[in-house]
């Protein structure tokens, strides 16, 4: 009797792991195909496009899975102010999410009374709305004006805690275990931190000095993805800017990135696609550490396509910015931000 030798078995190994990647490959280009095929919004004009979009909110919305599939009901919260200056008053915000979850917020309200539009601001992995702010050790990090510059204008800012730090942080939990933890019962992480915003938002709506009418949402990195998504699913969001998320999916599968089947239908493009003919501002980096630039124009380019096809041109903005995975280091997206609003 003969035996394979190491040589052999390596070798069928090798092959069958390439006739693996050769299948996905053709399995890719087969879901391209299917995400043409399946999103088809009605390109007759901006409002027959707007109109046509609510099936595939659902749709996204059952891909993200529970507890995005829930109703909010009527959320309850706590609101305390923890300081004042001259710029804002600053409250923290406490809130029940689905009777069970207590999830918080820093509000920024500017020094007067009155009735403001609101910016929802939304930090990135390893964030917290303080560091956001420039509240914890003067620094903002690689969110410059994100939250800073606002304040300087007349809008409220939200700027609420998701579930996106490590084991480096305290307290230690790991994101993507709890990932799982969620998939297990039909659901993701996402869907629960986009619950979170909902109930959130449906809250600020009714608060009596957020002018519900004029609604804007920012964010970077993780804060660009729930940016994209929220406002996706969120007509209520008029305006919305996504910095340095926005890239190739199949290049940055991450695991809370990827749901199942989602390739056949939601992609990047598809996502922000469905925020037109809503005013739309997507940046990227030049030096971007995390997501190389490369994977950004095609994308972006797609976008700005609809745009394009319904007459809307100006209400898309797209831009490689000189500087890292950082958020407007210019203030273009701020503006953009700001005349929509």
């Amino acid at each position: 009797m003969s035996t394979n030798s190491r040589e052999d078995f390596d070798r069928e190994r090798a092959s069958y792991l390439d006739s693996v990647h050769n299948l996905l490959t053709r399995k890719r280009e087969q879901a391209a195909l299917s995400r043409r095929q399946f999103f088809c919004p009605n390109l007759q004009s901006p409002e027959t496009y707007a109109a046509s979009l609510e099936k595939y909110r659902a749709a996204l919305q059952g891909m993200l899975g529970w507890p995005l599939t829930e109703s909010t009901g009527d959320p309850q919260a706590t609101v305390t102010l923890i300081s004042e200056d001259s710029r804002s008053r600053v409250y923290r915000i406490n809130l029940d999410v689905l009777g069970a979850v207590r999830a918080y917020g820093l509000l920024f309200l500017p020094r007067d009374r009155g009735r403001y539009p609101l910016v929802l601001a939304q930090h990135g992995g390893l964030g917290a709305p303080e560091l956001a702010a420039g509240l914890t050790d003067g620094s903002s990090a690689n969110y410059n004006a994100l939250i800073g510059g606002l304040r300087d204008h007349p809008v409220a800012i939200f700027a609420p805690q998701l579930l996106v730090w490590h084991d480096g942080q305290r307290p230690a939990f790991d994101q993507n275990l709890l990932d799982r933890e969620f998939r297990h019962l039909g659901g993701s992480r996402a869907a629960m931190d986009l619950q979170t915003l909902r109930t959130f938002l449906n809250w600020l709506v009714t608060y009596e000095e957020i002018d519900a009418s004029r609604i804007g949402m920012a964010g970077l990195s993780y804060g660009g993805f729930y940016t994209l998504y929220l406002t996706a699913l969120e007509p209520r969001i008029r305006v919305a800017v996504s910095s340095c998320f926005i890239n190739d999916r199949y290049r940055y599968n991450w695991e809370d990135w990827v749901w199942t089947g989602s390739a056949c239908q939601f992609l990047d493009s598809e996502v922000a696609r469905m925020i037109c003919p809503r005013p739309l501002f997507l940046e990227t980096g030049q030096r971007d550490e995390v997501f190389a630039v490369d994977g950004f124009p095609a994308v972006a380019e797609e976008v700005a396509g609809t745009y394009q096809s319904l007459g809307i041109r100006d209400r898309f903005e797209s831009r490689t910015h000189p500087g890292g995975h950082e958020y407007d280091p210019d203030g273009k997206a701020q503006a953009f931000l700001l005349k929509w609003l």
